[in-house]
């Protein structure tokens, strides 16, 4: 009886031996030390072991994990590293570390979304990206929408992504219906590449549909004798950003041309041979002789149906 006395007691002393060496190095029981920034510190340490306190709690241990994944310091590591800085221990256990994960719910997807669109907007999440991230910010900025197709029933597809451990981050994603009222320019007629447009081929409405990434103009007079950059068709709403100013001049039109050569100077009419801005390099031809040459536009014209381009040439160079 004593003997089996005897042997429990010395299995709760070793129970017990246990547990204490346990509580006492401060290590998670069942999973890893979360950690939250790029760098493993000493203070990451402390929490897993508390002989490390003696540490520096800013001391760069190691890297961060990826998420997902954990980073694991043997009890070799761990002694080499208690022994550079003066920590006199006889052996440790194996420190794992890992990211603080979560898994993102539509609730958490909304209020993101929110931060990014108008206050009146009509948000429904139809899909959430189903895995977990780093504890961090959930970002979804509006250039991240991308285009409704046309087959895809008013449903887009919205590129975020979480910020997290102060300079990383990871995609994410969801499918979106978002609808809005506003008012914007409209195509009245089909309108070509690089042509002017005319205030008679545009008109304002006012609309609720899905959210367009591009901002749209409002006002007629932010469109008109501008060129688009892309074919517009009737109905569609007109990105401000598609707009360029209509070139000063064409191919094939006329172009008052001024030469300078030290103190001498020329007038005479050239040809554009193609089209042009204020301020850029135009290539003319001399009807005379058939030459061409380069020239800036000058925005101060010579006469009212000219544009005007100012050369400089070297002595003797003919054009």
């Amino acid at each position: 009886m004593r003997t089996v006395i005897k042997k429990r007691l010395l299995f709760l002393v070793s129970i017990s031996i246990v547990l204490l060496g346990i509580a006492t190095s401060g290590t998670a029981i069942g999973g890893c030390i979360p950690v939250a920034g790029n760098r493993i510190l000493g203070r990451d340490l402390a929490l897993a072991d508390a002989r490390f306190s003696a540490l520096p709690a800013t001391l760069i241990v190691g890297f961060a994990p990826a998420p997902g994944t954990k980073r694991t310091y043997v009890a070799a590591e761990l002694q080499r590293l208690a022994r550079s800085n003066g920590i006199s221990v006889d052996s440790f256990e194996d420190i794992c570390f890992e990211l603080a994960m979560l898994h993102l719910t539509e609730e958490d997807a909304t209020t993101a979304m929110r931060r990014s669109l108008p206050a009146d907007a009509v948000l429904k999440i139809v899909e959430l990206a189903n895995f977990d991230v780093p504890a961090g910010r959930l970002e979804f900025p509006i250039e991240g929408l991308e285009p409704l197709g046309a087959l895809n029933h008013g449903v887009q597809l919205w590129h975020g992504h979480v910020k997290y451990a102060e300079t990383r981050q990871l995609s994410f994603w969801a499918r979106v219906e978002v609808t809005v009222k506003f008012t914007a320019v409209f195509a009245d007629k089909d309108l070509a590449i690089g042509v002017p447009i005319a205030a008679g081929s545009l008109r304002i409405e006012t609309r609720i549909g899905p959210l367009e990434r591009e901002l749209a103009a409002t006002r007629i007079e932010d469109v008109q004798g501008r060129v688009p950059k892309r074919e517009l068709k009737n109905g569609s709403a007109i990105p401000i950003a598609l707009l360029v100013e209509a070139p000063t001049v064409r191919k094939g039109d006329p172009v008052a041309v001024e030469v300078h050569s030290g103190l001498a100077s020329l007038r005479f009419e050239a040809i554009a041979e193609n089209a042009a801005r204020d301020g850029e390099i135009v290539e003319l031809r001399n009807p005379s002789s058939g030459k061409t040459f380069k020239a800036r536009l000058d925005p101060r014209g010579l006469c009212d149906k000219c544009a005007r381009a100012v050369v400089i040439v070297a002595a003797g160079q003919k054009l």
